[in-house]
């Protein structure tokens, strides 16, 4: 058997190999070599198994396939159930479309799934093509058989998630169930809402109706007051009127000078007066007195006929009771003496109560006028005479006047003409006796004397006075008429 020397060379004592060393790596060379079979067998054994993780993977695979069948038909089922939600009321727009979704998520879950079928049958004859180049080498057949049993477990994992997006798709069918029931009952609610909606229409046309009755009525009812209005007219009358409750009536009220053309039985209240006035004849003020009942009491003697009241009466205005029973006027008289004596035609029973009531006439005094309230007006023209003034009261002649042009002289005046033209003075008409005027020309034209039908100093001439001259007339009677002093 040759020698085997290492790098020292021949006859290195240090690096030759002997036989037996030799032979002892012959038997770890012959050791590794069963070991490679043990190996290339166990290569064989995984390939075999292999084989079968992709015969249960082809079978997964097929369950797969159901799977994604079964998803297909809930995604048609899905599909149905998003059509018939899609005919329900606007309301229910909403859940169609969650349908839709859900379809169309279900559909994207059977894609996944047959993608998935796809990748592990292609994992599978990965894995069978490794396990043949396995055969071949023992370390290739390992590394192979290893390779495999990964795309195996790959194939595995894909199956797991087949079957996930199969159990989501079957998720997704459900919830798009639930969301056509939704739909349904949307649709149920609108179908509510509408006969709701009806019936509120029916109860709305009903009210127009009773709305329309109500207006006809309240038109009619307008038509019979506007035709009452008519019937009373502006100017009503009634035969009596009942006045209630305890409040006041409000009369007619004006001026004296707005007083109506005069109706008898008119009644009304002046504001200028302040006080209510009617109409008879002419106008007068109502309510200026009042009247009380005076009670004389007598007691009868059966003889007596005649009794003394405490006052005057008239016997109209008595009223007189024996023992409380009315007695006619026809039974007694009344005397026109103050006070009046009341005479029986047969004399009251002894111990008769006699009651003799007279109506007594409370005058109201008008009383005297307050300071400044009397104006002329009030007063009758040529009422108010000489004697009633009071001494020195204007004196007996009004204050001297200047006059430049004709002029109409009332008793007292005392006038001075100042005029270079001729001017007349006219005396008083329907003088009364003591009347007088005094008239003085200061000017350089003539005046004229105008005796207004009476005569001057007993002729029936007017008078004239020159310049500078004057006069004063005193009017004594018709015969003589103005007297010049």
């Amino acid at each position: 058997m040759a020698i085997f020397r290492g790098d020292g060379g021949a006859g290195d004592s240090n690096t030759d190999a002997t036989l037996t060393a030799v032979t002892a790596q012959a038997v770890i060379a012959t050791n590794k070599a069963s070991e490679a079979a043990t190996s290339a067998a166990n290569a064989a054994t995984s390939e075999t198994a292999a084989a079968n993780s992709a015969a249960a993977a082809a079978t997964s695979a097929t369950g797969v396939s159901q799977y994604a069948t079964a998803a297909e038909n809930s995604a048609n089922a899905a599909a149905a159930s998003a059509t018939t939600a899609s005919t329900a009321a606007t309301n229910a727009t909403t859940a169609k479309t969650a349908a839709e979704t859900a379809e169309t998520n279900a559909e994207t879950a059977e894609t996944n799934a047959i993608a998935q079928v796809t990748l592990a049958a292609n994992q599978v004859t990965l894995a069978t093509t490794q396990a043949t180049n396995a055969a071949t080498s023992a370390t290739s057949a390992s590394n192979s058989a290893s390779t495999a049993s990964g795309y195996v477990t790959d194939a595995a994992a894909q199956v797991t998630l087949a079957t996930t997006q199969a159990t989501n798709a079957s998720n997704s069918a459900t919830a798009a169930a639930t969301s056509a029931t939704n739909a349904s009952n949307s649709e149920s609610a609108v179908a509510t809402s509408a006969t709701n909606a009806a019936n509120s229409a029916t109860a709305a046309a009903t009210s127009a109706s009773s709305a329309s009755t109500s207006a006809t009525n309240a038109a009619s009812s307008a038509t019979a007051a506007a035709a009452s209005a008519a019937s009373i007219g502006t100017d009503p009358s009634f035969n009596s009127i009942t006045v209630t409750g305890t409040t006041a009536v409000k009369m007619s009220a004006g001026t004296t000078a707005q007083r109506p053309t005069g109706v008898a039985g008119q009644f009304r209240y002046n504001t200028t007066e302040g006080k209510f006035e009617g109409y008879s004849t002419e106008w007068g003020e109502i309510g200026g007195g009042a009247a009380d009942l005076l009670l004389n009491s007598f007691t009868g003697d059966g003889s007596d006929v005649t009794f003394t009241l405490s006052g005057a009466a008239i016997e109209n205005n008595t009223l007189v009771y024996v023992d409380g029973v009315y007695q006619n006027k026809s039974t007694y008289a009344v005397s026109s003496a103050t006070p009046a004596v009341v005479t029986f035609s047969e004399a009251p029973a002894n111990g008769a109560a006699i009651e003799i009531m007279v109506a007594q006439i409370a005058v109201t005094e008008i009383g005297t006028p307050a300071d400044n309230t009397v104006t002329t007006a009030k007063i009758v023209d040529g009422a108010v005479t000489a004697s009633k003034l009071a001494a020195g009261a204007g004196g007996a002649f009004n204050d001297f006047a200047i006059k430049t042009g004709a002029y109409t002289a009332v008793t007292r005046d005392q006038l001075i003409v100042n005029s270079s033209s001729a001017v007349t003075i006219t005396l008083p008409a329907s003088p009364s006796a003591g009347n007088v005027v005094f008239i003085k020309n200061a000017g350089t034209g003539t005046v004229t004397v105008g005796r207004n039908g009476s005569k001057i100093n007993s002729t029936a001439d007017d008078g004239s006075l020159a310049a500078d001259a004057g006069a004063t007339l005193v009017y004594v009677d018709s015969t003589i008429g103005w007297k010049e002093l």
